[in-house]
């Protein structure tokens, strides 16, 4: 009976479908059922595998082992968190779906021919989420974004934040892979849509992030034709929307403020510096495994601890962190990894993504699709990505189980690239 399962999820690929639709769902703000759906049905074929002797990981992997021990400084956290039924219920929610998603990937793919199908769809579950705003939203309600979410316009949420991710992995696609026309033209026309739609979002960090990823990866290729020619592009671009719009650019001009980096109160930075001093606060209390995982429980963390009672009633920090559960997070990686769990386990993290890079490092010399995506991609994302956490707290959810597959995806790739370059091959 198990030999036939295992036979058909090898003929129709059903890890691949299921894995798939899972990461194509990801930036989509409803349809959790689907999400759901497809992750239960890959955990099934994946225990499959697993009774049929086909679920191999590698434990010598540096990056495998930085995971476990990031799984590990996790569990512990949880056990000696204050909330334990609340940080154990995070680890169901969040990082459940990471290790299932991590260890699909390492364990079932061996090469960058078996990861494209991976890798298309995720980019096209970004791609659909572009065609359904520009679709369901007219041009009045795009100019007027922000204003649109503050509303409730759930659709327009979150969208520049997935974009931090999805724009510089479709432009390390693009540098990488030799596709048929249609594809490439299309890559490139949801890049420079996905761009325009991020900059009429106004989130600063977002569209500093990407197009910090875009420059480096850029100049990495050495595509410095495609640097002149789409920093003509933007440059039109915010012509024409500035036409359209005058004060499309006043939130970005803030940065520019002196004023904005030195008070506590909510405007542009100074209210994420009333929120980092709240952080801060918490995390003197318990820095080795901070407070347990999972960011929702903050707010219980400030009233029970007492902090509420010791800061400024008139402060910014006082004001946000009452604002109740799950409304309120460190708005800062590092910040909210030192409070979920501590030093060792920020430590575990950045050895994670450490071992992710030096992979990368490895390779940097080879040709090739694989090696060529991992440079590039790797390049992108992480600068991506630990620009616009610095201002923002993504490692679970979705852009969690984004960033945990695109580091599988690196596992295997590094592993492909060094195999070929011990055998005397290129990868295709």
């Amino acid at each position: 009976m198990l030999a036939r399962l295992d036979a058909l999820i090898d003929r129709y690929s059903l890890i691949t479908v299921f894995l798939g639709i899972f990461l194509f769902m990801q930036p989509f703000v409803r349809h959790a059922g689907v999400r759901n759906t497809a992750f239960g049905l890959l955990v099934l074929c994946l225990a499959v595998r697993l009774l049929n002797g086909k679920f191999r990981v590698d434990f010598k992997d540096r990056a495998v082992q930085a995971f476990l021990a990031l799984a590990a400084a996790i569990f512990l956290s949880a056990v000696l968190s204050p909330y334990p039924e609340e940080s154990f219920n995070a680890i169901r929610k969040n990082f459940l779906y990471q290790a299932v998603v991590f260890f699909a990937i390492i364990s079932q793919y061996r090469d960058v021919k078996g990861l494209r199908p991976v890798l298309l769809f995720m980019l096209a579950g970004f791609a659909a989420v572009t065609v359904k705003i520009v679709t369901l939203n007219d041009l009045s309600q795009l100019l007027s974004w922000l204003r649109e979410t503050e509303g409730g316009n759930m659709p327009l949420r979150g969208y520049s934040s997935f974009a931090t991710f999805f724009i510089p992995l479709a432009a390390a696609y693009l540098y990488s892979f030799r596709e048929k026309r249609p594809i490439t033209i299309a890559l490139v026309f949801f890049i420079v849509l996905e761009i325009v739609l991020s900059i009429l979002n106004n989130h600063r960090s977002q569209v500093a992030a990407f197009l910090m990823g875009l420059f480096f990866m850029t100049l990495a290729a050495r595509r410095f034709k495609v640097l002149l020619a789409g920093a003509a592009a933007l440059a039109v671009s915010i012509s024409v929307l500035l036409s359209v719009k005058p004060d499309m650019l006043d939130r970005y001009r803030t940065v520019l403020d002196a004023g904005t980096y030195v008070s506590n109160e909510n405007h542009a930075m100074n209210g994420r510096l009333g929120i980092w001093k709240g952080a801060v606060d918490m995390i003197e209390d318990r820095p080795v495994l901070g407070w347990g995982y999972g960011w929702k429980k903050i707010h219980y963390v400030a009233r029970d601890g007492g902090y509420l009672e010791k800061w400024d009633k008139k402060s910014y920090t006082y004001y946000y962190f009452g604002l109740g559960y799950g409304r309120v997070n460190p708005h800062n990686l590092f910040l909210q990894l030192l409070f979920e769990v501590g030093v060792i386990g920020l430590a575990a993290f950045l050895a994670f993504w450490g071992t992710v890079a030096a992979k990368a490092v490895s390779l940097r010399r080879e040709r090739g699709s694989a090696p060529l995506f991992l440079k590039y991609s790797v390049i992108g994302v992480l600068v991506s990505y630990f620009i616009v956490t610095l201002a923002n707290s993504f490692w679970t959810e979705g852009y969690g189980n984004l960033m945990t597959a695109f580091a599988a995806i690196c596992v295997v790739l590094h592993k492909e690239g060094r195999e070929d370059r011990l055998s005397g091959g290129v990868s295709n």
